[in-house]
């Protein structure tokens, strides 16, 4: 017991010390001030928030989902790639689940389907994949794979929700589900994360480190595949990794600007946003933790440290602006979403530095390989 407690204050303080993780927490704490401070100063212009989004989603996350798979690969690194993508479709279809079981205390049944919704899908590509790259890079390759079954659970869910009430308006015709495919699958992030995945996957053909292969050229003292941008188009990978290191200082700022447009104090006054903003927070990030753990313990099934770290973060983060703006559109308890969003956001960027910590010390201590 001595040595079990010698081990864990030692994983605690090497935890506590990383200058890594300091300024992880303190680059995102400090730039979401910033937004915050100058869209109530008025010094942003209004629509400052939605613009940064519209630049993030279109141009830095999907260069981020790309380049990020220009890197070498293993067979570790790939199989825990695709334990994270099957673990996304597992865990989606178990919360959207719970998520009922959670919530049936709430009698009013529209607030009790809007909590469901915005317990089950945070802000995953916006709020989440540029912390994990800012703080824990190497899971990014996770986040990416576990990221597809949130987009197709997110939008399929959203286009069921979204129509009328009467029986027959219920059924989705071919255009309806031909459009839901396309809002989830044709848009730069999944299509830039596919493409990636599989040059990054082609990496395990045998030979591709043997310069007698017609495929790999050697190229500023690196050897490898030529459909390795970073090797073979070195110029191309560094502005693509530029634009993509540009994501989490855009979405800290934008955070900022939308934390600064709403009243917090009436936001703060019904009780029931603070459960939600408690549960959502605090029990998707421990049940994701507790679910992973057994997994891990299942013979055969490896869940590394990377799968850990991208899918605990995930669930950390606030309410998806899809199912906000679910809310708001089909007038379902707009007002309440909307308080939720922002108290939620709040609880998140307390606890987030929290978690952060906590991740490090698992990784510290070595419990996921």
């Amino acid at each position: 017991m001595y040595f079990l407690s010698s081990s864990i204050g030692d994983n605690v303080i090497s935890a506590l010390s990383s200058n890594g993780l300091w300024t992880a927490v303190c680059k995102s704490v400090i730039i979401i001030l910033i937004g915050f401070f100058l869209t109530k100063a008025k010094i942003l212009p209004e629509n400052t928030g939605k613009s940064l989004t519209k630049v993030v989603m279109t141009i830095a996350l999907p260069c981020l989902a790309f380049s990020s798979f220009m890197t070498s690969i293993s067979t570790a690194t790939f199989q825990s790639a695709i334990v994270s993508f099957i673990y996304g479709f597992v865990v989606y279809i178990l919360f959207i689940f719970l998520s009922k079981l959670i919530f049936l205390p709430v009698k009013n049944p529209t607030k009790r389907i809007v909590l469901e919704v915005l317990f089950t899908f945070g802000s995953t590509t916006f709020f989440g994949q540029p912390l994990i790259s800012a703080v824990f890079p190497s899971a990014i390759n996770d986040s990416n794979m576990f990221n597809v079954a949130y987009r197709v659970f997110l939008y399929s869910y959203y286009v069921i929700c979204n129509k009328n009430e009467n029986e027959e308006s219920k059924k989705l015709d071919s255009k309806q589900i031909l459009k839901m495919v396309k809002t989830i699958f044709v848009n730069p992030i999944i299509i830039a994360t596919f493409i990636g995945f599989i040059l990054w996957s082609l990496q395990l053909i045998p030979g591709t480190d043997d310069i007698n292969n017609w495929w790999v050229i050697n190229f500023n003292n690196k050897t490898g595949a030529f459909w390795n941008i970073s090797i073979s188009l070195p110029w191309i990978y560094e502005t693509m990794k530029t634009l993509g290191n540009l994501a989490s200082p855009m979405v800290w700022i934008a955070i900022g600007c939308t934390l600064g447009k709403v009243s917090f104090k009436k936001a703060a006054g019904d009780s029931l946003v603070w459960i939600y903003s408690g549960v959502k927070v605090l029990v998707g990030p421990i049940l994701n933790f507790a679910l992973l753990f057994l997994i891990n313990l299942i013979p055969g099934i490896n869940v590394t440290f990377n799968t850990l770290a991208a899918t605990t973060l995930m669930w950390a983060v606030p309410p998806a602006t899809v199912a906000v703006t679910y809310c708001i559109n089909s007038d379902k308890e707009a007002e309440f979403a909307s308080s939720c969003s922002l108290i939620s956001t709040f609880v998140s960027v307390v606890f987030i530095p929290v978690y952060m910590i906590l991740l490090t010390i698992i990784q510290s201590a070595g419990l996921f390989a």
